[in-house]
């Protein structure tokens, strides 16, 4: 049974949801948006018996029933927050929304193994033992079960109008967390659904990979940017609790990375690969192998990142390993 916090109204018609999942943030922040022919949902957790429960809970309690859901958004690829989607289709009946290029990467994700095989060998070149590369297929495989069965999706493009609820929001794209992320900004109230571009007091994972852009750091800085100039007076997020000044955050976002860059320089003291450097950057971090994911995908980043910058050079070793080294 949910408890009285999680359900929050946190403008008027628009109510957020906290949903279990199983990973160290313990929840996802979803949004029931009531309009006048029907409620939207935005982000939806893993497909979990928890998540079925907590979505269960809180339409009794705002005593709907599965068919006054009219649509289903996603802002993003991640289990966390597309993964029950299928599952909400099934017992809604509600259209599946997602960002066209954000889609595409869903269903290659999710579908199948091809991008497993493209995960281990990215894991691989990048210096992580074999053993880890074989964790992470049994990792794999268990998030793709959490997220079936796969929706049914309708494509929307950034900049068009999206009715969600009562209000008509923008989606702007907002590349770096991952590469078709869009934040959804309703000018009028103010109100910046930001899922997981802006997050506090943690950071969103900014990560390389077979998914992920050539430099997605670069990216997500130009994001903040560009988020950071929104009139926002409401900032809902996807983890953790809203942010008060947006802008605000966005530079203490900006100044993590660049710290971040400049810690992961130092680490480049001879010819090292990216698990190496990771080993220095998240040593207190690491703790699970989800977590070590986290860290090398977010070390590549900043590697590539200082690459493109000029600061650094990319070469391979003998045994075929990407090795970064100071101009």
């Amino acid at each position: 049974m949910l408890d009285n916090m999680d359900i929050l109204e946190a403008a008027p018609d628009l109510y957020g949801i906290r949903v279990p999942i199983p990973s160290p943030l313990a929840h996802v922040n979803c949004y029931l948006a009531r309009g006048p022919r029907g409620w939207t949902i935005v982000d939806t957790g893993f497909r979990t018996d928890a998540a079925e429960a907590a979505w269960t809970g809180a339409l009794r309690r705002l005593g709907l029933a599965w068919t006054d859901i009219e649509r289903i958004v996603v802002t993003h690829y991640h289990p966390d927050h597309y993964g029950a989607a299928g599952w909400l289709q099934q017992q809604t009946g509600a259209p599946v929304l997602m960002h066209e290029p954000e889609a595409v990467t869903a269903r290659w994700v999710w579908s199948g193994e091809g991008f497993d095989r493209a995960l281990a060998a990215f894991i691989r070149e990048h210096g992580a033992p074999a053993e880890a590369a074989a964790a992470v297929a049994t990792m794999r495989a268990g998030a793709r079960r959490r997220t079936q069965p796969a929706p049914r999706i309708t494509t929307f493009r950034a900049g068009e109008p999206l009715a969600i609820g009562g209000r008509t929001f923008t989606p702007l794209h907002t590349p770096g967390h991952t590469e078709g992320l869009i934040v959804l900004w309703h000018e009028v109230d103010g109100i910046l659904l930001a899922n997981d571009m802006v997050l506090a007091p943690i950071s969103p994972n900014i990560s390389a990979g077979p998914a992920a852009a050539g430099n997605p750091l670069a990216d997500y800085l130009a994001s903040l940017e560009r988020v950071a100039a929104l009139p926002a007076r409401l900032t809902l997020t996807g983890h953790r609790d809203p942010i008060p000044d947006l802008a605000a955050r966005c530079a203490e976002l900006t100044a993590h990375h660049d710290e971040r860059l400049e810690e992961t320089l130092a680490l480049v003291d001879g010819r090292r690969t990216a698990w190496q450097v990771a080993q220095g950057l998240f040593a207190r971090q690491i703790n699970s192998l989800a977590t070590t994911m986290f860290a090398l995908g977010e070390t590549v980043a900043h590697l590539e990142f200082l690459r493109h910058q000029g600061r650094l050079a990319r070469s391979r070793d003998e045994a075929g390993r990407l090795v970064y080294t100071r101009r």
